[in-house]
This record gives structure tokens, C-alpha cells and sequence, in this order.
């Protein structure tokens, strides 16, 4: 399981990047869509090896610029209650990618 203090890195990591995409001009957001959406779609794909809630026929919607926090802010929540849970998560996987995401964004 994942100690409390890696929960919290998750969680303040998940924290900066949806507060950066909701506070930067929907045109620079965009030009991160593609980094959004592949990290988003990595979350999910931890969240399912974790947790059986989510059907395996789900799939991620594709959300604009004005979407892109929102939809890591869900994804990432999802994550980190499924890790909670979990006995044998391993958080550190999406910290990186969380704190790479937030480095690239303009």
C-alpha cells in the first residue's frame, strides 16, 4: 500500500496541475491537450488495475482546453481513491507523470 506520505504527493501534485490548467488562457491549454489526455488515459488504466468499478468498455471522453482540468481533476481523484484502497498500489508512477505534465505546460 501507499505510504500516507506518497498519498499525499499524489495529491497535492493532482492539486497544482488542475489548478494550472484552470487558471492558464484556453490557447496555451490547448497546446497541452495531447500530454492531458495521455496521462489521463494512464490514470484510468492504474485506476482499473486497482479497482474493479470501472468497466473495461469505458473509454475517456476527448474534452477541449476548457475540459482539461476537469477531466484530470476526476480521473486523478478516481486514482487516488482507488490507491487508498488498494494493498499493493504504487503511486509513484503517476506523481512523476503528474509533476512531468506540470513542468511541460506553458
Amino acid at each position: 500500500m501507499a505510504t500516507q506520505d506518497e498519498l499525499r504527493s499524489l495529491d497535492l501534485e493532482l492539486d497544482r496541475v488542475v489548478d494550472r490548467l484552470n487558471s492558464m488562457p484556453l490557447s496555451r491549454a490547448a497546446s497541452a491537450s495531447a500530454e492531458c489526455h495521455a496521462l489521463a488515459d494512464a490514470m484510468l488504466a492504474r485506476t482499473r488495475g486497482l479497482a474493479d468499478e470501472i468497466p473495461s468498455r469505458a473509454t475517456l471522453p476527448y474534452l477541449d482546453a476548457q475540459g482539461l482540468g476537469s477531466l484530470i481533476a476526476v480521473i486523478g481523484q478516481d486514482y487516488l481513491n482507488a490507491a487508498k484502497a488498494a494493498p499493493q498500489s504504487d503511486v509513484r508512477p503517476v506523481v512523476d507523470g503528474l509533476i512531468e505534465l506540470r513542468r511541460s505546460l506553458p
